[in-house]
């Protein structure tokens, strides 16, 4: 929406205290105007921070959307939350490529939005899923190339906040072909490849993996033993706002 104002430099005509009312009346149409994208909303006034990931992010698990860890950091930090989450993706672009991968999302989701804040949570997916060509070393390149088109783009790598893959119950390394390919191996790599692109780019890094296994590990996440329930969606809020 586009509002313009004439501000005539000739007496007017009409009661100041009329003037006044017509301008603030359109300066309340502009502040309350909401742009809806998908689960995102953002309004005027307010920074906004995007929040790149998977289904984690988007929110499954939590009771409902107003607990999702990515709602809990906005309303923490009074920011306008932009959720750019699709569920059951991953970050690397490797062969078999798989639709929606934040590798090739990142610009258009992320950079064409301008945000002042990025918080991203990827690698769960990619570290279960049964492909021969996924690893941690592309996994790794293709995150290297999301944060340094990032920063490329302007936004300054302290503002940008990269988690660790959360924490699973182990039986789900197991279970949903195809992403059915994990272990705690595995798990551990994937979160110090997220750790070396932090520290390489100077961005802030949250340990999120750590953090929920030393605060209830298995009691954090729900019956699927994938996804957090409230409480592990609280744990990561709580991560990624202590991330350095």
């Amino acid at each position: 929406m586009r509002s313009v104002f004439l501000l005539n430099s000739h007496k007017s005509s009409k009661h100041p205290v009329l003037l006044l009312n017509s301008i603030l009346l359109g300066v309340l149409y502009i502040a309350i105007a909401i742009v809806v994208h998908g689960s995102t909303s953002v309004t005027f006034g307010h920074k906004i921070a995007i929040f790149f990931g998977d289904s984690i992010t988007y929110g499954d698990g939590a009771s409902n959307s107003s607990h999702r860890w990515s709602t809990l950091v906005t309303n923490a930090l009074n920011l306008q939350e932009d959720n750019q989450a699709i569920s059951a993706t991953v970050l690397q672009n490797t062969v078999p490529v798989l639709a929606n991968n934040g590798r090739d999302r990142y610009q258009q989701d992320i950079i064409q939005r301008s945000p002042n804040y990025v918080y991203i949570l990827y690698g769960l997916n990619d570290l279960r899923y049964n492909g021969a060509n996924f690893s941690t070393m592309n996994f790794q390149n293709d995150l290297d190339e999301v944060v340094a088109g990032l920063i490329s783009a302007g936004i300054p790598p302290s503002h940008i906040v990269i988690g660790s893959p959360p924490y699973i119950n182990p039986t789900g390394y197991s279970l949903y072909p195809p992403y059915n390919a994990g272990s705690t191996t595995k798990h551990r790599q994937y979160r110090d490849a997220t750790k070396a692109i932090a520290r390489r780019y100077h961005t802030k890094w949250a340990d999120v993996y750590q953090y929920m296994l030393n605060r209830g590990a298995s009691t954090l996440v729900s019956n699927d033993f994938i996804h957090p329930n409230d409480f592990g969606h609280q744990a990561i809020k709580d991560a990624m706002l202590k991330a350095n």
